[in-house]
């Protein structure tokens, strides 16, 4: 029986270490530095972007001054890394520390060398200045860099920062939306910011159509980078608890669909950018309303054609195209309800004969020509139901007769499960820059050159009104970091 009671003891020690030594560590246990009212906070998985981008340690050595051996620095390279703005505007920088002994020997060996003065132990803790502005302080787990600030208030500086070292998890940002927002995304570095960070784009917003008393300090900004085969992808995404801007929100999402994808193969195979949604006119057209830019520039466009009517009929895709080899080249496609607005085109012909300032004239059927509104002639063209606007003849003639591209084919599937996308093709800026023979004679135009070349082509997407994506397809189908550092 006495047997029995030790061999069981023993086999419950052999659990408890077991999940002990194989349980996930904590990666952001340092994280109670940073203070609750944080305006801003980013954070990188340091060991995960080295793994995705398969960054050596021999390799980021010859990246640093010197080949400086920062593995043996004593900050602790597997957990994670914070930057975040404190509530008086102040920039703070979060490492794990793994040794301070260590951490204490790599600054006096180095810190001449990177502008940090000789360490200092006060209050039971160690501090230093990094390039003279930036108040630096560690202990056995965190290091922590704020600034910048001038000589005479980094005293003021230093016991800010004590204070944030000293608090527990209890008074920290764990408790607060932004961390717990920043938390819900996904890749190696993520962040979240508040709006009330940036009071001057108030009036920006107000200028979208969203009403004065919209409460900017209950609205946050995040931010994700991940990387995927072959894509690199920024993902944006806006929060907000107040009940005027969800409602914004929600009329954005009505406003359209997914795209369907009836352009995607009626475009130039040189064209430098496409950008495609599908829309619903009325909706489109109150949004439009409530935008004033937009308001003024549908009362100056109504004195030529009806195009107030024209956008009401938009019921679909709507796909706009440009070429930028040669003379630049704007094409626009739309898909409407019904053509019935084009019974007044006779009207806007003898209306512009009578004002003589501006021309609408048909050339063709099914096609009118519009002058002196813009620096080129518009085009204005019918097929099917389909509304065709181009900057050229020749572009409005190939439209009408049909194309049939393979350009868009690999980005199809992101595109029809999007309601807004703009396609760049970065092959063709390159194609821009060789043509310009500029890299002949300029080294850092070959490096844009290289840089450039790793690419086929930019995004930008939503799936939704609150999110945005920011996706650069690499030309292999490796991970997107790896090509990127390579």
């Amino acid at each position: 029986m006495k047997k029995q009671w030790i061999v069981g003891v023993i086999a419950l020690l052999v659990v408890v270490l077991a999940v002990w030594f194989f349980w996930p560590k904590d990666q952001s246990a340092h994280v109670r530095a940073v203070p609750a009212d944080a305006t801003a906070l980013m954070e990188l998985d340091l060991e995960g972007f080295l793994q995705e981008s398969e960054l050596s340690e021999e390799k980021i050595k010859t990246l640093l001054p010197e080949h400086m051996d920062v593995w043996n620095s004593g900050i602790d390279w597997e957990k994670h890394a914070y930057v975040f703005v404190d509530a008086v505007g102040m920039n703070g920088c979060l490492l794990a520390v793994k040794d301070a002994g260590e951490l204490k020997e790599f600054l006096a060996q180095n810190g001449e060398r990177m502008g940090i003065t000789p360490v200092e132990e006060q209050q039971g803790y160690y501090w230093s200045l990094v390039s003279g502005s930036f108040v630096l302080g560690f202990d056995d787990d965190v290091l922590m860099i704020m600034g910048p600030t001038l000589a005479s208030a980094q005293a003021e500086m230093r016991q800010r920062m004590l204070g944030y070292l000293k608090q527990d998890k209890s008074e920290s940002v764990l408790k607060a939306p932004l961390y717990k927002k920043m938390q819900e995304q996904d890749g190696v570095l993520k962040a979240a910011v508040s709006l009330e960070m940036f009071p001057e784009y108030y009036r920006m917003f107000q200028n979208l159509g969203l009403p004065e008393h919209v409460d900017f300090s209950k609205m946050l900004m995040t931010l994700s980078i991940e990387s995927k085969k072959g894509q690199i992808v920024f993902h944006t995404g806006v929060l907000s608890e107040d009940p005027a801007l969800a409602q914004k929100m929600k009329a954005l999402d009505d406003l359209s669909g997914q795209i369907d994808g009836d352009f995607l193969t009626s475009v130039s195979p040189n064209t430098t950018l496409w950008m495609g949604a599908n829309l619903k006119g009325d909706k489109l057209m109150q949004l439009m309303s409530e935008i004033p830019p937009l308001r003024l520039y549908l009362m100056a466009m109504n004195h030529v054609m009806d195009v107030e009517r024209m956008i009401r009929s938009i019921d679909g895709d709507v796909a706009l195209s440009g070429t930028v080899d040669g003379e630049p080249v704007v094409c626009v496609q739309a898909h409407m309800a019904d053509l019935s607005f084009m019974d007044d085109a006779d009207y806007w012909i003898s209306s512009a004969r009578a004002s003589g300032n501006y021309e609408f004239e048909r050339v063709d059927e099914d096609l009118y020509r519009i002058g002196k509104v813009a620096p080129q002639d518009l085009f204005l063209g019918l097929k099917d139901r389909n509304v065709l606007f181009t900057t050229s003849r020749s572009a409005m003639n190939g439209l009408q007769k049909g194309m049939d591209s393979d350009l868009l084919k690999p980005y199809e599937d992101d595109i029809r499960e999007s309601k807004f996308y703009v396609w760049g093709n970065l092959g063709a800026v390159n194609g821009v820059i060789r043509s310009m023979g500029l890299s002949e004679q300029n080294p850092q135009v070959q490096q844009v050159e290289r840089f450039f070349g790793k690419f086929k082509a930019v995004a930008l997407r939503s799936t939704k009104a609150t999110s945005m994506d920011l996706i650069f397809y690499l030309k292999n189908k490796e991970s997107g970091l790896k090509q990127l550092f390579e």
